[in-house]
């Protein structure tokens, strides 16, 4: 009698075990999750739709760039340089090698001849790496004397086909307010800002 009932409650003990077996190493096998889907992005939703954009956008940058361009050369001593952006008016300048665009330099350059190694980043402030890759930049801007050594190697251009929505992208891609305005072969033809498109969106809206 007692031998029946040790069989049955062990009997009983086995069923009321999960499913799932030990695993090797003594550890027991997770049971699949059901996959949890992630909320549907909103953006998705808008690439389907009729954009709504704001008037002008697809005129061609060519229409609305200023075509006289003040501009650097890459030997200018940086000091000149500074005094032709102040005297002019303006916050940069594309440097130009035989007509093509090789940089841009802009006050925030000229900002590195002051601040000098209060610029730099020290231990703790980002990835190593990239703090190396940008101190490597920052110094040569600090300790720059002609335009080439100062300016930003990569500068934002844009075709002069292009439309104002293109520009628009490029602009916020590039985080530039200005973008230099190339024909087919990269010469420079000229600038076209931020405040160019917006100004021709306000104007289009008004005249309608």
């Amino acid at each position: 009698m007692f031998m029946c009932m040790l069989l049955w409650t062990t009997a009983a003990l086995v069923a009321a075990l999960p499913a799932s077996r030990p695993a090797l190493g003594g550890r027991a096998a997770r049971s699949p999750q059901p996959c949890l889907l992630a909320e549907r992005p909103s953006w998705l939703g808008f690439m389907g739709r009729k954009e709504q954009n704001w008037p002008g956008h697809d005129e061609i940058v060519s229409r609305f760039m200023k075509a006289d361009v003040v501009f650097l050369k890459p030997e200018d001593d940086l000091m000149s340089a500074a005094r032709i952006l102040d005297a002019s008016g303006i916050t940069g300048a594309p440097v130009l090698d035989d007509g093509k665009v090789v940089g841009i330099l802009s006050q925030t350059d000229l900002l590195y001849k002051v601040a000098g190694r209060a610029s730099l980043k020290l231990g703790g402030e980002g990835a190593a790496s990239v703090r190396y890759a940008e101190n490597t930049v920052r110094l040569r801007k600090i300790e720059a004397e002609t335009v080439a050594s100062a300016m930003s190697r990569s500068p934002a251009c844009i075709e002069e086909t292009a439309t104002m929505q293109e520009a628009a992208a490029r602009m916020l891609k590039a985080r530039h307010n200005r973008l230099c305005v190339v024909n087919p072969v990269g010469r420079l033809v000229g600038i076209i800002t931020s405040s160019d498109i917006v100004r021709l969106a306000l104007a289009e809206e008004a005249s309608v």
